[in-house]
């Protein structure tokens, strides 16, 4: 006799919208790359987010400068783990005014705009190899 496999629960999770931008710094390398520089933010957005978890610490929006460029922001919805936000909230917004994007930008932003650095530099080294066939 087999026994009945359990389902597996995943974990509650909770969808936020995010909105996401390069940093001011970063503006000049994009418009260099090659690249269309929103491809290169969704890209950069991709990677952050795909083993990021989601704390249960606020962490401030970081004060950088963020590029004014619209036409490059990144928008998508995330899911992330519900207690997380429970207590982002609990601690941080027990109104539940702001905007759920707001409690987790400062986590999160961090690790796109390194995404966005580290894609430029594979740019940039990939350009700067010669390459087989390839006539200068």
């Amino acid at each position: 006799m087999v026994s009945p496999t359990r389902p597996r629960r995943s974990p509650a999770t909770r969808k936020i919208d995010i909105r996401v931008n390069a940093l001011e710094r970063q503006e000049e390398a994009l418009i260099d790359c090659g690249v269309d520089p929103a491809h290169v933010i969704r890209a950069a957005l991709r990677r952050a987010v795909k083993n990021w978890e989601l704390g249960s610490e606020f962490v401030p929006p970081a004060e950088e400068q963020r590029t004014r460029i619209t036409e490059w922001r990144a928008r998508t919805s995330l899911a992330v783990d519900a207690g997380a936000v429970t207590t982002l909230l609990r601690a941080h917004d027990p109104l539940d005014v702001l905007s759920k994007w707001t409690l987790i930008r400062g986590q999160l932003e961090p690790r796109i705009w390194a995404e966005i650095d580290a894609i430029l530099a594979e740019i940039a080294a990939h350009a700067a190899v010669p390459h087989d066939g390839e006539v200068s």
